[in-house]
């Protein structure tokens, strides 16, 4: 009898309401992608490990390289490289794929030359409208990494 009291109860709780829920818009991925587009730029690259200090890597050969993200439903993502090389062989053009992230993880993935010719999933450190910061671990015990700091240089 009670459970069919609570039944009740609940069925003219959620009969009363006037709305349906409806769900949020997520406006996150606007930050990484703008409203068409948004191009970023390395700005530092820093290896972590284990307690020692930090390496910080700034080069001008891939500072001029391009990350852009599309806010259309296929989630392009290009990867230009810039007119300054890094070696001898470094591709020349673009790089297309599609970019992903996932909220309950803040895990951006993307292909990042430097690191890999792979989608590789990075940890979003942080990110507003000017500044990203992701992170990628080497290991499993989290010790190692690589930390990349990007900015915004341009929105659509």
């Amino acid at each position: 009898m009670r459970t069919a009291l609570k039944i009740m109860i609940l069925m003219l709780i959620l009969g009363s309401c006037s709305e349906d829920p409806k769900p949020i818009v997520e406006d996150f991925y606007k930050t990484i992608t703008g409203q068409t587009k948004k191009t970023w730029k390395l700005t530092a690259i820093t290896w972590k490990g284990d307690g020692k200090d930090d390496i910080k890597y700034s080069d001008p050969c891939f500072s001029d390289d391009r990350y852009t993200f599309y806010a259309n439903e296929e989630r392009l993502y290009e990867f230009s490289y810039g007119s300054i090389k890094c070696d001898a062989e470094e591709p020349e053009g673009m790089i297309s794929d599609e970019w992903s992230f996932v909220n309950a993880t803040s895990t951006l993935t993307i292909i990042f030359p430097l690191l890999s010719s792979n989608s590789l999933p990075f940890f979003v450190r942080k990110v507003t409208s000017k500044e990203m910061t992701i992170e990628i671990y080497l290991d499993q015990d989290n010790k190692y990494s690589y930390m990349a700091t990007l900015q915004s240089i341009s929105e659509e």
